[in-house]
């Protein structure tokens, strides 16, 4: 059984030799790419998310006709992060590639051959800069209200099959709010089988819609505390502890 050893939940635990890979100064959230270079990325995607589902592992997905009904409206979804090909995948799956978008590490874009093709599939790099944050805000925002989606790890770097719910960073609830559009909360979890890796059992739920009679702060807090209260009860299923984690 592999074990991890943690200082902080803050800890990122996965790194590779990409890790400080920086955005160029004026790196652009809007143009990323020609229309047919992201059609034939998302359909590869998309390929590639089915085979993982069906084949690559054993998954049984409770509540996914969420997604499917959402609407042609945009919405956003939070999922706890502990598989590191998985929840790029899994959302894929579940939802409309072609309006898929997902907060990613800034690193991945420093992958060779790879990097380039994750912003054509829908990844947003993180900003790194004060003067970056504000083009990146806007360009969630107006994703958004073009009716698109966003999947956000709240949690921000994945730890391989844990199986709590670790602290939430607030200010990844503040699209919803700012753009009055629902969210969604996808939570992985595991269960024992003889011999093998866990079974993933992934559970959809919401919509949680932003409580309009509240501030805008309020609105962040009120919807990243009914969020956590889900994914924490749903977590609570898991039965088997595949990884060790251990605080040092």
């Amino acid at each position: 059984m592999r074990r991890y050893v943690y200082h902080s939940f803050h800890d990122d635990l996965v790194t590779s030799r990409h890790q400080d890979w920086r955005l160029p100064a004026d790196y652009n959230w809007r143009r990323v790419g020609n229309r047919w270079q992201q059609r034939v990325v998302r359909a590869s995607a998309k390929v590639m998310s089915i085979i993982y589902c069906h084949l690559g592992r054993a998954i049984t997905f409770k509540n996914a006709w969420r997604l499917k009904v959402a609407g042609a409206g945009g919405f956003v979804v939070y999922g706890n992060h502990t598989q590191p090909t998985g929840d790029v995948l899994i959302p894929y799956y579940l939802g409309n590639r072609q309006t898929f978008n997902v907060l990613a590490s800034p690193a991945n874009l420093g992958i060779p051959v790879l990097g380039p093709l994750t912003t054509l599939g829908g990844a947003l790099p993180t900003p790194q800069t004060l003067h970056q944050l504000g083009l990146f805000n806007r360009s969630v925002v107006d994703k958004l209200a073009a009716g698109e989606w966003v999947m956000i790890y709240p949690e921000e770097h994945v730890w391989p099959y844990y199986t709590g719910i670790r602290p939430f960073n607030p200010g990844s609830f503040h699209f919803p709010v700012v753009a009055q559009v629902p969210a969604y909360c996808l939570t992985v979890t595991y269960r024992k089988r003889r011999w093998r890796r866990p079974r993933l059992v992934v559970y959809l739920d919401g919509p949680f819609k932003p409580d309009g009679r509240l501030s805008p702060k309020q609105q962040q807090r009120d919807l990243q505390q009914r969020i956590q209260v889900q994914m924490t009860k749903r977590a609570a299923t898991s039965d088997v502890q595949y990884v060790t984690y251990e605080e040092g």
